[in-house]
């Protein structure tokens, strides 16, 4: 357990640096533009040395030659100091004294102002380490270079003489900070612990290498207490960053008319849902979909790094379709929210679409049936025929490409199939050569690739040209795949008789916005409004699919079947709370928590990690009565990305 716990000064215990008050009260006196010069430069020392680039000792002449310092403008930056000193500061360090911890300040500072702050809080003098300043008269020359906070190391060389002198004993050490000085105290084994206080800087070179990161002063109460010291009465009065008991309605997103059962599904699990019939735009993301836990979405809403960074309350994605490029993964992936598709649910519903398209491409049924409407009477068998008998050939052997393949054969075609993935053929199937060989010998050729780099713009002029004179083309995959306007180009010089397309690079966001494409009022052509899934079979499967994913990492925290993070399904175990941990994937993480846990007597009741690729995913259960604390040390684990409790 935590026992003696070393307090940085500048930034840490104060909301500034005491030097920089002191040398900002100093260039009061100089002209205003020559202030403002000084002043960066000013900025930039302290930025430097905190970060370890710069000596201390070469900071401090650095500093001293920017401005005239007298007895004066110390005083008054210790005055303007003690003013301002944060009541949360003054309550925590009580808290901590009152539960039997030792406490130190150290400070690369001035004794006038560190000492006057420390005594206000009721740390000790003899617990108060800072810079003696040399003066001569009223004016300040610089500091005593023979103390050992002068020099860069000094905060270790005096944590050492503590240890030494046996005043840093009955438990463990732990040192609060945001400088390269403070981290040298864990790194050189004096301290076990260094929690970084992000409260005035950002150092992100020392904050990855921080054991917790807290950006208040009362959220160090419940890393240095045990729940038994927390517990007592006296701790009514303080602030702990624990979430209440009471578990958060989880609040549900629901975008472009996904079918009404996800919505049922929802409801009766006691979730707020909001169901909308359009898609959202970037901006109605980032400012309607501030406090959504989950957001469901299709094809056409894009979540985006930057939709992403906006919404810190969300908890999961539901991509309710096969794709997931509309999400940017790796965005989701690194803020600790698994994504949930439907890779199945819609894959009869495309294959049945592609199979008719086949027919009424090769029977020209959509040119007849057009002049018919037009009162024309086109009955000729000219460039008709059975699809009995032809070679049918796929790109892209998956889930759909493959129920393709079953009912084309079925339908007496020849199928033959190019993958870049090894995949088993089913029935008759024969894997082709390569994509040349399907495109010379196909009589018609299907698409069913994923869009990638690789699979954008796959088929453009030249491919189009390697296919059969009178062959048809479909594409039910991905807009990008096809270059339209080679497509158009061949269909009306007769190179190719026909083609289906069902996906676009540029899709209208919502049925009442225009459409337009190079492939409108070409012959015998197919165009529909990405309806492969729309059927209402298939919207109900992904429906109940994604829907149950979502519900079982919302109560569970299980993540089969996420695309983009490690998949994890722990039973509950009775009578405990779960917390769900993601976390930066580097080695340690896993025994950085358990000698936490097992320094405060944690027992863990469950547990299970997994990772993948940057990010690791911890699940642990523990007992209700701790588990608020538990919570509480596992958000500020230096590698948290994301953490959740479910009570």
């Amino acid at each position: 357990m935590i026992r003696n716990i070393i307090f940085d000064f500048d930034s840490t215990i104060i909301n500034a640096e005491g030097i920089e008050l002191v040398i900002q009260n100093a260039l009061q006196k100089i002209e205003e533009k020559e202030r403002d010069d000084k002043l960066k430069q000013l900025r930039e020392i302290t930025n430097t040395v905190t970060n370890g680039e710069m000596p201390l000792s070469e900071a401090f002449h650095k500093r001293f030659a920017l401005a005239e310092i007298t007895l004066a403008d110390v005083k008054a930056a210790a005055e303007k100091i003690l003013e301002t000193i944060n009541p949360t500061v003054k309550e925590t360090i009580s808290a901590l004294q009152s539960r039997g911890k030792s406490l130190f300040v150290f400070s690369t500072s001035f004794e006038q102002i560190v000492k006057p702050v420390a005594k206000e809080l009721g740390i000790s003098e003899e617990n108060t380490f800072a810079n003696r300043i040399r003066a001569q008269g009223n004016q300040v020359l610089g500091v005593n270079e023979k103390r050992p906070l002068f020099m860069s190391m000094g905060k270790v060389y005096i944590a050492e003489w503590l240890k030494n002198e046996g005043r840093l004993e009955g438990g463990d050490t732990a040192v609060v900070g945001d400088g390269f000085s403070d981290l040298a105290i864990r790194k050189n084994n004096i301290a076990q612990t260094f929690v970084y206080f992000s409260g005035a800087n950002s150092r992100p070179n020392i904050k990855k290498q921080a054991d917790f990161v807290v950006d208040r002063f009362d959220q160090l109460l419940p890393l240095f207490c045990s729940t038994e010291e927390l517990s007592n009465e006296s701790a009514e009065a303080f602030v702990i960053s624990s979430p209440p008991e009471k578990e958060k309605i989880p609040q549900i997103i629901l975008l472009e008319n996904i079918h009404q059962s996800a919505k049922n599904r929802f409801i009766q699990s006691a979730c707020n849902t909001e169901h909308y019939k359009v898609s959202w735009s970037e901006k109605e993301l980032c400012t309607l979909a501030e406090n959504a836990n989950i957001i469901g979405l299709r094809s056409k809403t894009k979540l985006t790094a930057g939709v992403i960074s906006c919404l810190p309350n969300l908890w999961a994605i539901g991509a309710f379709c096969i794709g997931t490029n509309q999400i940017d993964l790796t965005a989701a992936t690194n803020s600790g929210l698994p994504v949930f598709n439907a890779p199945y649910s819609n894959t009869r519903s495309v294959a049945e679409l592609v199979a008719g398209e086949v027919i009424m491409l090769m029977r020209r049924v959509i040119e007849k049936s057009s002049a018919a409407h037009q009162g024309k009477w086109l009955k000729g068998a000219s460039g008709c025929t059975e699809i009995r008998g032809k070679t049918a050939g796929i790109i892209g052997y998956g889930h759909i490409g493959s129920q393709v393949s079953i009912l084309l054969e079925n339908l007496g075609m020849s199928v033959i199939f190019h993958d870049i993935a090894d995949k088993l053929p089913l029935g008759n199937v024969r894997r082709a050569k390569d994509l040349h060989d399907v495109l010379t010998r196909s009589d018609v050729v299907t698409l069913h690739v994923p869009d990638t780099p690789e699979t954008r713009g796959m088929i453009g002029k030249k491919e189009i040209s390697m296919m059969k004179t009178g062959a048809f083309l479909i594409n039910a995959s991905r807009g990008q795949v096809i270059d339209l306007e080679s497509l158009r180009d061949a269909l009306i010089k007769k190179c190719i008789s026909g083609a289906a397309v069902d996906v676009f690079p540029e899709e209208p966001a919502e049925p009442k916005a225009p459409f337009h494409s190079p492939l409108q009022n070409v012959p015998n052509v197919i165009l529909t409004p990405h309806i492969g899934g729309s059927t209402q079979e298939a919207q109900e499967n992904i429906s109940r699919y994604v829907s149950e994913k979502l519900l079982r990492f919302i109560n569970t925290g299980a993540t089969i079947g996420a695309v983009n993070l490690p998949e994890i399904d722990l039973p509950r175990v009775p009578g405990t709370h779960r917390i769900l941990h993601f976390h930066k994937n580097v080695p340690g993480v896993l025994a950085k928590i358990n000698s936490v846990f097992a320094r405060r007597d944690i027992n863990v009741e469950g547990q299970i990690l997994q990772a993948r690729g940057t990010v690791g995913y911890l699940v642990v259960d523990v007992d209700s009565q701790i588990s608020a604390h538990v919570f509480d040390i596992m958000k500020h684990i230096a590698e948290t990305i994301k953490v959740r409790r479910i009570i």
